[in-house]
């Protein structure tokens, strides 16, 4: 698979399979907040005593632990090294990136097709919708298989 100018290499194949996809019915919404507070209360540490160790103020670690303040990544990773922990950051997508993709070759393709058809339609040669799907899937098929295909343009019916 070819992204822009830079090959996907089999190692970067891996890493995007393990992607999971978000599934908010798991029972685990536990947001950066609760974290801190749950493993900050279990350790037995005070709040101040975070703040030291994480190098923030007191004020500035309440206001993240109530959800008032929305912390930058590095002021996470400093209160999570103050807990023992590392932070960790990966995606979830809505979706399968597969899915995602090929919804999106299917919005490119149909865009194109719609040019296509409307010229046809004028002609009073419009192919029946069975045709059309056809049409449809094979177009997509096509674009997904061309690495040099942009399908993210604004042109192409965003």
């Amino acid at each position: 698979m070819v992204m822009g100018k830079k090959i996907i290499t089999i190692v970067d194949e891996i890493a995007l399979s393990k992607l999971q996809v978000d599934s908010p019915s798991d029972g685990a919404d536990f947001t950066h907040k609760d974290w801190i507070r749950l493993v900050r209360t279990y350790l037995r540490m005070s709040q101040m005593e975070l703040a030291k160790r994480a190098h923030i103020t007191q004020a500035n670690l309440t206001a993240i632990e109530s959800g008032k303040a929305d912390p930058r990544v590095s002021t996470l990773q400093r209160i999570y090294k103050g807990l023992s922990c590392n932070l960790g950051v990966a995606p979830h997508p809505d979706q399968p990136l597969k899915e995602i993709l090929r919804s999106r070759a299917r919005a490119v393709a149909l865009n194109r097709l719609k040019k296509t058809m409307g010229t046809m339609a004028l002609e009073e040669q419009a192919p029946d919708r069975e045709v059309v799907e056809k049409l449809l899937e094979k177009k997509t098929d096509d674009i997904l298989s061309d690495p040099r295909e942009r399908l993210w343009r604004k042109n192409d019916n965003e």
